[in-house]
């Protein structure tokens, strides 16, 4: 969430006193279901600057508020949110069945690098790598390995 400046040079919050939040989820803007920045972004465009009504996920509830767009001088309408629209995360593909197509993975969550919360996803694709290298593990301890672990989870 940031000030954005107007054409007219002054400084907006559109977002401000909405109950949006960094961290939310933004699922539909009037009635119409939103899958990508760039549809959030024509959407909000296509406004021209009249309110619109935001559907949004809050945690596990889904909420509604309504924002105002504030017209830029270069002719474009912004409602002072930052948004991704991707995230990326490490798993390993345990095993595939090409004929049914069904795998099995092992992988983690991943965190919003801003808020530190678990983020929903909803889908996502397997990516190509190549190894570059193979470490060998070695023996611990497992009260060691507990207490390494203990000191980066995020309770």
């Amino acid at each position: 969430m940031s000030e954005i400046e107007g054409e007219d040079k002054k400084r907006y919050k559109p977002y401000e006193n909405t109950g949006i939040e960094e961290g939310d989820t933004i699922l539909k803007i009037n009635n119409t279901q939103i899958n990508s920045t760039d549809e959030l972004i024509e959407t909000v465009n296509m406004s021209e600057g009249k309110e619109i009504k935001i559907e949004y996920l809050h945690g596990e509830k889904t909420k509604e508020c309504s924002i105002t767009p504030i017209k830029q001088s270069n002719n474009e309408y912004k409602l002072g949110l930052w948004v991704r629209d991707s995230a990326a995360g490490v798993g390993t593909v345990t095993f595939y069945e090409p004929s049914s197509r069904t795998f099995g993975a092992l992988g983690h969550g991943i965190s919003d690098i801003d808020t530190g919360e678990l983020i929903n996803i909803s889908s996502g694709e397997f990516v190509t790598t190549r190894i570059l290298n193979i470490t060998r593990g070695e023996k611990r301890n497992t009260s060691e390995k507990y207490k390494e672990q203990s000191k980066t989870k995020k309770i």
